[in-house]
């Protein structure tokens, strides 16, 4: 089973997290550049926000606004969504984390991520 993040490019992370947290009634859950993760201040089933840092709005192709799929197997996810026609892009190494990042059939960007480890209130420990 594989939960949903939506992932936000920004420039100025502070201000867009500050903007959506008040929009969603969230909060932010942990900072660690150039990530902030906000979400309910309760596990009630909404998705995660991960607020990223970028040099520039203009990506080319890459849209502002992606979804990441967070599963326990992400080699076998990636290999399950080419099946169904999407398209590897690259994969990314950070620090002690690999994700790939896809483009689905109509080009639209989204990453496969491995599953965030929780802590005791079983909340994610990690950005």
């Amino acid at each position: 089973m594989s939960s949903l993040e939506i992932t936000l490019d920004s420039t100025d992370p502070d201000a867009a997290a500050a903007f959506w947290t008040a929009a969603l009634g969230y909060r932010r859950l942990r900072v660690r550049e150039p990530y902030i993760v906000c979400g309910p201040s309760t596990a009630d089933g909404r998705p995660l926000l991960l607020v990223q840092r970028v040099p520039t709005q203009s990506l080319g192709t890459k849209t502002p606004v992606h979804l990441d799929l967070r599963v326990p197997d992400p080699q076998a996810e990636v290999q399950r969504l080419v099946e169904l026609g999407a398209s590897i892009v690259t994969e990314v190494a950070e620090e002690q984390s690999v994700w790939t990042v896809l483009t689905d059939p109509q080009g639209l960007h989204f990453c496969v991520c491995p599953e965030r480890p929780t802590g005791a209130d079983g909340r994610s420990s990690t950005p």
